[in-house]
């Protein structure tokens, strides 16, 4: 945990907007003494550069390493991702500067354009929705509303998912596609990508562990259930998974195997029944996804073999924040079945 840990802290992305977002939490979750000061200046700075429109961490345009896309004009449905930690920050310590960033967060999802069923913009070249903006928004707004007793912003948390999901996941395959447009209505990105689905289950595991009586926590639990069945199906032998789910062609992705294996063994901790599969097999299953991908990571603590940004067909892998963020969550919560685990 201390190599994949010192990987992050010696590789800052000072303006990156969202994918520190995952490494902060999986930080946060290990809490390792070494790494306090490091959490606490990045989510300060994340509230420093707050721009005026309440976009945490700068909200810098980018540009795409390849993929479907070409440019990428972040909205608050992206820059949530960062407000997720900062919220976990604020939950232990009580720096009420952070519920006070939050609040500013929450109303510039508020405020960003949506489509006509209310869904949040993904970006802002247009009405798009993204399966991994549930994972992204979604828990950051149910933290707020928890946290700041605003029941409206935990409602807005479950919508957004429930909208992402009917838009997005196959209802025959029971898997999410990458994005939807809605005008003209196409999917500029269909496959049923690796990373998306896992982003869709880790949203389920954190909105259940938030928000677990909420009216809307039923449809969670079974996205939760019927995607995680469809996605446990296309696992490798080798414990990965493919990429491009169903596509064989595509090369074995670490980031979605690690996401796979929290949402797995999160699965089994909240009792969600799998069709299919015993709650001994999910953590089977978990336990080789994870360990294939520990058995990679480098000396330096990298984890490789991570799609770049947007994900799906046509990017070049090599290692990412969110990566690294999501070794340690899937570390963290397997952790009483990894008796060989490196501390």
């Amino acid at each position: 945990m201390s190599r994949v840990s010192g990987y992050i802290r010696a590789n800052p992305n000072e303006r990156d907007c969202w994918q520190k977002g995952p490494a902060l939490t999986g930080l946060l979750a290990w809490d390792m003494e070494e790494f306090r000061p490091m959490v606490r200046k990045w989510i300060d700075r994340a509230v420093a550069t707050q721009k005026s429109d309440g976009n945490l961490s700068y909200g810098d345009w980018h540009t795409s390493s390849g993929g479907h896309i070409r440019s990428f004009t972040p909205l608050a449905s992206e820059t949530s991702a960062v407000g997720a930690p900062m919220l976990d920050l604020y939950a232990r310590n009580g720096d009420r500067r952070y519920l006070d960033s939050a609040a500013r967060q929450y109303q510039a999802l508020l405020d960003a354009p949506r489509t006509s069923e209310g869904g949040i913009w993904s970006r802002g070249e247009g009405p798009e929705l993204w399966i991994d903006f549930t994972y992204l928004m979604c828990p950051f707004m149910a933290k707020y509303g928890k946290l700041a007793g605003d029941r409206g912003a935990t409602d807005e948390a479950f919508k957004q998912f429930e909208v992402h999901v009917r838009r997005l996941v196959d209802a025959e395959f029971k898997l999410a596609r990458h994005a939807w447009c809605e005008k003209p209505n196409h999917f500029p990105q269909s496959t049923f990508w690796a990373r998306g689905n896992g982003w869709l289950l880790a949203c389920c595991a954190e909105l259940l562990r938030i928000a677990p009586d909420h009216p809307g926590a039923a449809f969670v639990r079974e996205t939760y259930a019927d995607t995680l069945g469809a996605m446990s199906a296309m696992q490798d032998a080798s414990g990965y998974f493919f990429h491009v789910l169903d596509d064989p062609l595509s090369n074995l992705e670490a980031s979605s195997t690690l996401m796979y294996a929290y949402a797995a063994e999160e699965a089994v901790q909240l009792g969600i029944e799998v069709p299919g599969y015993s709650h001994a097999e999910l953590r089977d299953k978990a336990l080789r996804a994870f360990k294939v991908v520990a058995g990679g990571v480098e000396d330096s603590g990298k984890v490789p073999g991570v799609a770049m940004v947007p994900g799906g067909p046509g990017v070049p892998f090599d290692w990412t924040l969110f990566g690294q963020g999501f070794f340690l969550l899937a570390a963290h919560v397997l952790r009483p079945h990894l008796a060989d685990l490196e501390a």
